[in-house]
């Protein structure tokens, strides 16, 4: 577990304690409001012991955000990118270390909306994964959504006002576990299931998946206008679903045939990650998290870890080379 005293977290984050909060021994979620400030963070009131925490002065757009961890170069000003990871939902956070000498600590700070995807997360069931570099920590979201009552209140932004990015590009569909099952109205599990998700089917050389037409993204789905299947059969292809749509970013899946993950959506972006060794290892994709154009962001497995970066050389085929 990370801890850092409440002077420091009041210094980076605003942080605020009511004096009749009472402390407990079980870390756990909770939120104040205090002349115009409001709080949630994850921790024990009236003591040492705050994990991660966001602030926010009434009428602000954004909260700040504040985990204690030291990065691989924990130097002040240093630029990480912090990701939460809840259910469906990926949050990245960009995010400015500063390193509090008298404490010897080492804090990110960054800003994040409240918006739909934030509170989402909040309200998502199980834990909520906190990755930075090669780090993460977990923390159990029981509470979270209640006691970021007043945070979202002061703060929040109208969920309807969230931007859906636009995109162009395909996949396939690989559905797996009950929340992949179907096609919704909206970017939400709790949206309104308009269509079965399509199967596999028998393909040339084995089981095949569906073909989907993606036109969107927002808060880890995917709009879709278009599913086809039996593209890789000795039948017709058939258009199964037209219309729109939302599919999770877990359900999809494509090939990257660029050396690289880059870590933005731009041609002069920095390699996130870089696989053009020649080596034996493979990238194997489980899931894409946004896009924007023909830029698809990708999250899996290489080398044993896990990666995440954008691509725009891509593939959905899935018996040969797109290049």
């Amino acid at each position: 577990m990370t801890h850092f005293p409440c002077r420091a977290a009041a210094l980076a984050a605003g942080l605020m304690f009511s004096a009749g909060a009472m402390a407990q021994d079980d870390p756990g979620w909770h939120g104040n409001a205090y002349d115009g400030m409001t709080t949630l963070f994850y921790g024990v009131p009236q003591s040492d012991h705050v994990e991660i925490a966001l602030s926010c002065q009434a009428g602000s757009k954004a909260a700040n955000f504040v985990f204690a961890f030291a990065p691989i170069e924990a130097v002040d000003g240093v630029q990480v990118q912090v990701t939460l990871e809840a259910d469906d939902i990926s949050l990245p956070i960009q995010t400015t270390g500063t390193l509090m000498q008298m404490d010897d600590l080492f804090l990110l700070e960054g800003e994040v909306a409240v918006d739909a995807r934030l509170i989402d997360l909040l309200g998502s069931p199980g834990m909520l994964s906190v990755f930075v570099e090669d780090g993460a920590a977990e923390y159990p979201l029981e509470g979270a959504l209640d006691a970021a009552a007043a945070l979202i209140q002061a703060c929040g932004q109208d969920a309807e006002t969230a931007a859906i990015e636009s995109c162009d590009l395909n996949a396939w569909i690989e559905a797996e576990g009950p929340a992949a099952q179907v096609i919704r109205d909206g970017p939400s599990a709790n949206a309104t299931a308009i269509a079965d998700m399509p199967q596999p089917y028998e393909g040339y050389d084995g089981m095949a998946y569906p073909t989907a037409s993606i036109t969107g993204s927002r808060d880890g789905w995917f709009r879709i206008k278009e599913v086809v299947t039996n593209l890789y059969a000795e039948a017709d292809p058939v258009t199964v679903f037209s219309g729109e749509g939302w599919v999770p970013g877990k359900a999809l899946g494509l090939y990257v045939e660029s050396p690289a993950l880059l870590d933005r959506p731009a041609d002069d972006a920095a390699v996130a990650v870089d696989f053009s060794d020649g080596g034996e290892n493979f990238l194997t994709v489980d899931r894409l998290y946004d896009c924007r154009g023909d830029w698809v962001e990708i999250g899996g497995t290489y080398a044993g870890k896990r990666v995440r970066g954008w691509s725009s050389d891509i593939c959905e085929s899935q018996i040969t080379t797109c290049s």
